[in-house]
């Protein structure tokens, strides 16, 4: 989906039967990885060597620093890839980072909810996101330890503990020139 977000493949439910084009030369780049998945810094380094001008940064440490880093990377406009358990389990599952929502105060914007791409639920039907995370307790001193995961059909108790940030490397600029 990130590259389909980016532009770099026109159609992604398909890039397995593509013999040609971004598609094909993507499904050989990560078939290796689709029924192992792959760690955090693996996904940074086959997003790397895509050549797609892009550079991710990798996150790993408490939910709490893994949820500041996913805001701030989200309102610097990145897509970024959340990894996640449910508490009290060891099964971790990956999901795309779209947008933020929250209350705007003033000039400030106090976000509160992650909005999710998930492979494994059903396709946003008419909406940009599947899935919410409440980022909950950012503000001073209120740190939370965990998160709510919402998607149309489950609800339970998560912890982040991963996450790349997929940024475009900006280009060059050039000179600007006045127009007669």
């Amino acid at each position: 989906m990130a590259g389909a977000l980016l532009g770099q493949l026109t159609d992604p439910s398909k890039v397995s039967s593509r013999r040609r084009g971004p598609e094909a030369a993507f499904w050989n780049s990560v078939r290796p990885y689709y029924l192992s998945g792959a760690t955090l810094h693996e996904l940074a380094a086959l997003i790397h060597e895509l050549g797609w001008n892009l550079n991710p940064i990798v996150a790993e440490g408490a939910h709490s620093s893994v949820m500041e880093f996913c805001v701030r990377e989200l309102s610097r406009g990145h897509l970024v890839v959340v990894s996640w358990r449910t508490v009290r389990r060891t099964h971790y599952h990956a999901v795309l980072a779209v947008g933020l929502e929250g209350v705007q105060r003033g000039r400030t914007f106090e976000p509160h909810t992650l909005l999710l791409l998930d492979p494994s639920e059903n396709e946003p039907w008419l909406s940009t996101c599947n899935a919410r995370m409440s980022v909950g307790g950012l503000a001073a001193g209120k740190r939370s330890r965990d998160a709510r995961y919402v998607t149309a059909g489950y609800t339970d108790r998560v912890i982040a503990d991963g996450a790349v940030s997929i940024q475009t490397r900006a280009a060059k600029r050039t000179a600007r020139t006045k127009l007669p």
